[in-house]
């Protein structure tokens, strides 16, 4: 396992407990490991008990879904409008494209099943932190993040990863699932940090769009689900980009 990431649990969650419980019963090397008090969207003090030796933390988390979807996701941590799930108003946290990247793209080869979506998700909820989170979940059922096949797919995704050193891009557009940069991925030299669902990318501004920018290290552009997004968020996007000589690639 890379040794820039920490590993973060919760005893106030089932999911997050199990799934801990889960890593360190295959990893004996403990030190990275984390386990805290309350719900993970909602901390606001995680950050402090992290030694700072850590670049990136990684959550391990339930996955949570109206829609019941069997779900296996990684996404970047913050808020482009509402703060309905912790963390600050229209403030999101640094991401880490390669690694985030390289956690999906394992899972996905891991995966040959059809009961999961192995994917990304659009950036969302709390909390805000100066380091870069990534989530890494199980959803949305007790019986899904007790499933060993589900935790194995997420432990290799987590514990495997092969960084690669490719263009890192802020995704826009398409639904909060984001399938079509999912499957991009795997086929492509690049890396995604924050994502922007089509929905978020109709009530946020230039602005929150920049931070995106600014909040994806080394961010060479854009990756635009064409069809997924509108002509005013499409709009607003083309002019960060032009402003600061960013590629847009369309999908």
């Amino acid at each position: 396992m890379n040794e820039k990431i920490a590993l973060i649990g919760t005893r106030g969650d089932d999911a997050s407990y199990t799934i801990y419980n889960y890593f360190i019963s295959l990893d004996s090397s403990r030190e990275r490991y984390y386990l805290v008090d309350g719900r993970l969207p909602l901390l606001t003090d995680t950050e402090d008990i992290v030694d700072p030796k850590y670049g990136v933390m990684i959550f391990l988390s339930r996955h949570a879904s109206e829609k019941k979807i069997n779900s296996i996701t990684v996404h970047s941590v913050g808020n482009f409008s509402r703060a309905d799930l912790g963390g600050v108003e229209r403030e999101i946290c640094p991401s880490s494209p390669e690694i985030q990247t390289a956690m999906l793209r394992k899972m996905r080869e891991s995966y040959d099943g059809d009961k999961y979506q192995v994917t990304f998700e659009a950036t969302h909820h709390g909390p805000l932190t100066r380091r870069p989170i990534i989530f890494a979940e199980i959803g949305t059922e007790p019986e899904n993040w007790h499933d060993p096949v589900a935790l194995d797919v997420l432990y290799r995704g987590v514990m495997n990863y092969d960084e690669k050193d490719y263009g890192n891009y802020v995704a826009a557009g398409g639904g909060h699932y984001a399938p079509k940069f999912s499957s991009y991925i795997m086929d492509n030299r690049v890396n995604i940090g924050h994502i922007i669902s089509k929905y978020r990318l109709e009530e946020i501004t230039e602005r929150e769009i920049v931070m995106a920018v600014e909040r994806t290290p080394k961010c060479r552009g854009f990756i635009i689900d064409k069809k997924g997004t509108k002509s005013e968020g499409y709009g607003r996007i083309k002019t960060v980009a032009d402003e600061r000589s960013l590629e847009i690639i369309n999908i």
